[in-house]
């Protein structure tokens, strides 16, 4: 279901059994970005379609801008699995030229890592190949195809996002230019073997000083899989709190000036590198 949208609030409504589809209401853009720093956020949203794909946790979300010169696969944190708490900072990708992919992947049927997996795998293919045969405006005009790619997790999603990284050459897929895990909560998934990632991949890991004991853990052991990755090419790097910003769990999803400074233009950047520009 595609849907083309410029200034809009994001609803979540029915469409049938077991579907769900992201609406853009255009008469209530202030709801959504009105709250994202002004010097942050567009007055209006750049994303100009959304599309949902697939159905069960195998569905996916692509938001797609006027031009796009990268993809970014968005994995969220368990139980948010539609975009809605996360579109602000979507269409600030959109705003800096990335289309978007977003997975379900959980739904009440899906519990185990290898399903979620499994339900990605399935989700970023078919989202992909959707892009590279979608004509835009931007840019000159032609196929979304070629780009770099970027997988970005949040949570429970910064896991996963490494071992969708590391599993990209073997699905078939784009070997992503970077992985960013933003404030993980899990470690390495039990008796799922984490293939290694691409040497050519940038990886940043980012841990919040007021963050759980368990997150702070879950961070060292992902760092502690890539320990032969080339030290040039990845980042550990600790999100402190101060002058009112509490870098806890849920600091990513707020936008206030000092959230947006802390994960939105560090991946902005990364975005930049690898593309370059």
């Amino acid at each position: 279901m595609g849907l083309g949208g410029t200034h809009g609030e994001c609803r979540i409504v029915p469409q049938m059994p077991g579907k769900i589809a992201l609406l853009v209401i255009a008469s209530a853009a202030a709801v959504i970005l009105a709250s994202a720093p002004a010097s942050q956020a567009a007055p209006a949203s750049e994303i100009l379609g959304i599309t949902a794909l697939g159905s069960g946790a195998s569905e996916a979300w692509v938001l797609a801008p006027g031009g796009a010169r990268s993809i970014v696969v968005f994995l969220h944190e368990l139980g948010d699995p539609v975009p809605e708490k996360y579109l602000g900072w979507l269409d600030s990708l959109a705003a800096e030229e990335s289309a978007v992919v977003f997975p379900r992947y959980q739904t009440a049927a899906t519990h185990s890592p290898q399903q979620m997996l499994r339900a990605i795998r399935v989700a970023v293919t078919r989202a992909e190949r959707h892009l590279a045969g979608l004509p835009v405006t931007g840019f000159g005009g032609g196929p979304i195809k070629g780009v770099p790619v970027i997988v970005v997790g949040y949570g429970y999603g910064a896991t996963l996002a490494l071992y969708v990284a590391a599993s990209s050459g073997r699905w078939g897929l784009p070997v992503p230019k970077a992985v960013v895990g933003i404030f993980p909560r899990a470690g390495r998934f039990p008796g799922v073997a984490l293939p290694r990632l691409a040497r050519s991949t940038r990886v940043v890991l980012q841990v919040g000083d007021a963050d759980t004991r368990s997150a702070k853990s879950a961070a060292r052991d992902l760092w502690g899989t890539i320990e032969s990755h080339p030290a040039a090419r990845k980042r550990l790097v600790t999100v402190r709190s101060g002058g009112g910003f509490r870098a806890d769990h849920g600091a990513p999803l707020r936008l206030t000036s000092a959230a947006v400074n802390a994960f939105w233009a560090p991946l902005d950047q990364i975005v930049y590198d690898v593309r370059g520009g």
